[in-house]
C-alpha cells in the first residue's frame, strides 16, 4: 500500500545505450489517485507504465537491513 507522506526508494527502467536498465531516487509521496502518485510535490508518475518498476519502503527496508545486520553480528559473536 502507497502512504502519502512516506518516503520511498522509486525504481524505474531507464533507456540506455546498452538497453534498459534500473534508475532509482530517493522521493516523498505527496499525493495519490488510482494508479498516478504524486512525488516530491511536483512529478507524476503512473505506477501502470512499463517503465515503472517498484517503490520501496526505505524506513522498512532499512530497518529489515538493521536487523540482519544485529542477528549476523550475534551469530558471529556465539550469542
Amino acid at each position: 500500500m502507497i502512504e502519502v507522506g512516506k518516503n520511498y526508494t522509486l525504481v524505474m527502467l531507464e533507456l540506455t545505450d546498452e538497453g534498459y536498465d534500473k534508475m532509482s531516487i530517493g522521493v516523498t509521496v505527496t499525493g495519490r489517485e488510482g494508479n498516478l502518485i504524486e512525488v516530491n510535490g511536483c512529478e507524476v508518475i503512473n505506477t501502470a507504465s512499463p517503465l515503472f518498476h517498484s517503490l520501496l519502503d526505505a524506513e522498512a527496508q532499512k530497518a529489515h537491513f538493521e536487523r540482519l545486520h544485529s542477528e549476523l553480528e550475534a551469530r558471529l559473536s556465539g550469542d
